[in-house]
Formats: structure tokens, sequence, C-alpha cells
């Protein structure tokens, strides 16, 4: 029972924060369709409007024009610093072509006993016209640090349309629905993300609003995050 009990306060202090956890496996800050420059960095902060907060920073490399790694370290405060955790990211993505890539990210916790997790994205990129864009994301996570420990294999979808205002500012709505296998009715999810985003020369600073909208037992959070991002 104490071990049943352990779990459930873990997964709650893991899931404080992303729509669902999976979300946030992967060494970019949320889906991102741009590829890596040479090197770059990126640093950020995640609210959900009480006394947690989440503090990424990752960096990524192109290794060729068609292969992409990176790495991200999540330092997550519990009740302003009470608890810490401390989570790793690595994952590479091979690009197809200009639209379309694979990606394969493992979860780690450093600190605490967090479960490992792995998922594979498939991500495609399509552009209407010069000025808007849709990005579709399906993912596929396995292990206890995504699917819970009822979980066989957690399924995720997410479309991203995408306005661009001149090279330098864009507008976001991300859409995203997430369930496990196994544990469907207790573990499905609906979120919708606006972001704003903002080019300043090599760097990027990005805006995000996460809003769930299904289930208030396991996704009635809302958070604000600010990324900044950057090239070498």
């Amino acid at each position: 029972m104490n071990r049943l009990v352990a779990l459930f306060v873990a997964a709650l202090c893991i899931n404080a924060f992303a729509v669902d956890r999976m979300w946030d496996i992967r060494y970019t800050f949320g889906p991102d369709t741009r590829p890596s420059p040479r090197w770059g960095i990126g640093v950020g902060a995640v609210s959900n409007y009480g006394s947690d907060i989440l503090f990424p920073a990752n960096i990524t490399m192109a290794l060729s024009r068609e292969w992409n790694i990176g790495g991200k370290v999540n330092v997550q405060s519990i009740d302003k610093f009470d608890q810490v955790i401390v989570s790793l990211d690595v994952g590479g993505r091979y690009l197809i072509n200009a639209n379309n890539f694979v990606e394969l990210d493992g979860n780690f916790g450093l600190n605490r006993n967090n479960s490992t997790a792995v998922v594979l994205t498939y991500g495609n990129e399509q552009f209407i016209s010069k000025n808007f864009a849709n990005f579709y994301e399906l993912r596929a996570g396995a292990l206890q640090g995504v699917t819970g420990e009822d979980g066989y294999v957690k399924f995720a979808a997410g479309m991203t349309p995408t306005l661009y205002f001149t090279t330098f500012f864009r507008t976001y709505i991300e859409i995203n629905m997430s369930g496990s296998i196994g544990n469907l009715t207790d573990d499905f999810m609906i979120d919708i993300i606006p972001k704003l985003e903002l080019s300043l020369g090599p760097a990027r600073v990005r805006l995000d609003f996460d809003i769930g909208i299904m289930q208030k037992k396991n996704n009635d959070v809302q958070t604000i995050a600010l990324y900044v991002i950057s090239a070498l």
C-alpha cells in the first residue's frame, strides 16, 4: 500500500507541469519542426501559477544535414524547493526530408526513483501557404515513465496550426491528445496550447500557455512557460 501511495505522489509531482508527461520527453522544448543549428542551447521556466516551478535547459547539435542530437535537463522544484526532482532526456532525430522527421528519445531520473521512458516520434509539417502551416505529430511511448504502472503503451497525436507574421513573429495553437493502452479511462488527456514566438537574430523567445480541457482528475492543469533558444 505504501508503495502505491508513493507512486501516486510521484506521478502527481511529475505531471504538475506538462500537458502529459510524454509531451515533455524530448530534447526540445515541446514540438519543434526546426532542424538544429550546428550548436544550439536553450533555457526555460515553467510555472503552474503556484509554488512549483520547472527549469529546463538543453543543448542540441547537427551532426549532418540528416542527423540531429540533443540532451535536456529538467530541474523541478516542488513547493518552493521543498523537493527537487532532476531528470535527463537524450534523443536523436533523422530528417527524412525538409518536412518529415523521425525522433527517438529516452528519459532517465537522476536524483530520485523516476521511472525510465522511451518515446518514438514521427513529425510532418505542411505549408498551406507562405504564411500558414500545419504540423502533425504521432508519438508512441513505452516503459513505466510514460504509461504508469498499469499501462502498456501510450500513444499521442498532435496538430499545430501556425501563422507566420513576417520572419520574426509566429503564433501557434497546438492541440494534443494522448492515452495509455491498458489504462485509457484514467489516462486520456486533451490539451490546447497557444504559443507566441519572436525571433531576435540567432535567438528565439517563446511563450506557451497550457490549458487542460478534458478530465478534471488528471488534466485540470494550467501552466505558463517561457523559453529562450539560440544558435551558437
